[in-house]
């Protein structure tokens, strides 16, 4: 045998030691790559804030676990402004003219609570007492049993059930367009105080409008349209719709806010 030609084995032997340096050599590249790319992760989230991007979050969840019907009357609640008379969730507070409803809420019946808010209740001929307003042709009466499920629920807390929040440092009229729909002037006066509400028994049988070149012509100065805001339009009985007396109820500067955002109407 020629000592100098390999044999069959000494060929075999050759390609596996090649097959082997070939696969330590993958090995050794995979380890690098996996070490780099570990090194940048760690380097550049060291580097690098967390951003959370807004909606992504959970919903908090409801305060209290209630029926939606219960929950359906915190909305009304809000809507239709009953918290800025009555106090955040009925707690009182905000006039000694004004009772709390924790307690009367659970006192009286439905159809007794129906019918105040129904027909109003207060001293409506002094315009300087709070005078609740006669909500029978604004408010419906689905909207009435679901406020008055919430009543006799004691007016839990119920998750984002809040009135809207005003803007600060932004203006009058900016903070005006936020009171006007948080005191609930929209649900009567409309959008934009653009009018049309139905009052079928008054004599426009209509709830004015706040914009428009009547009201410009009845209210021309901005003292009119404040002493307005204050003492309502309380016509006492239903089912004539009645303006409540706002004041000592709305502070001055909210008031003002007011005024500078009707002006802004067309």
């Amino acid at each position: 045998m020629d000592p100098k030609r390999p044999n069959a084995r000494d060929g075999d032997w050759m390609k596996g030691n090649r097959l082997v340096q070939v696969l330590l050599g993958v090995g050794l590249a995979l380890v690098i790559v996996v070490g780099v790319v570990a090194w940048a992760a760690g380097h550049y989230t060291n580097r690098t804030q967390t951003v959370t991007v807004a909606g992504t979050a959970a919903e908090p969840a409801a305060a209290a676990s209630v029926s939606p019907e219960v929950a359906a009357g915190a909305h009304v609640f809000v809507q239709f402004a009953c918290g800025q008379c009555h106090g955040d969730r009925g707690i009182g507070g905000v006039s000694p003219d004004v009772p709390a409803l924790t307690a009367v809420g659970k006192a009286l019946t439905s159809e007794q609570l129906r019918k105040i808010i129904d027909h109003g209740l207060g001293q409506s001929a002094n315009p300087t007492k709070p005078y609740m307003p006669v909500w029978g042709a604004v408010i419906s009466t689905r909207q009435v049993n679901e406020l008055v499920a919430y009543l006799h629920a004691g007016l839990p807390a119920v998750s984002d059930a809040t009135p809207v929040p005003v803007p600060q440092g932004q203006g009058l009229a900016v903070a005006g367009a936020a009171l006007y729909v948080r005191d609930g002037c929209i649900n009567c006066h409309g959008p934009n105080g653009l009018g049309g509400v139905p009052n079928p028994q008054s004599p426009d049988k209509a709830i004015p409008s706040l914009s428009g070149p009547d009201f410009r012509k009845e209210f021309n100065t901005d003292t009119k349209i404040t002493e307005m805001v204050r003492t309502g339009s309380v016509l006492g009985r239903a089912p004539i719709v009645s303006m409540p007396h706002w004041g000592g109820i709305i502070s001055n500067a909210d008031l003002k806010a007011l005024v500078a955002y009707l002006n802004t109407l067309k």
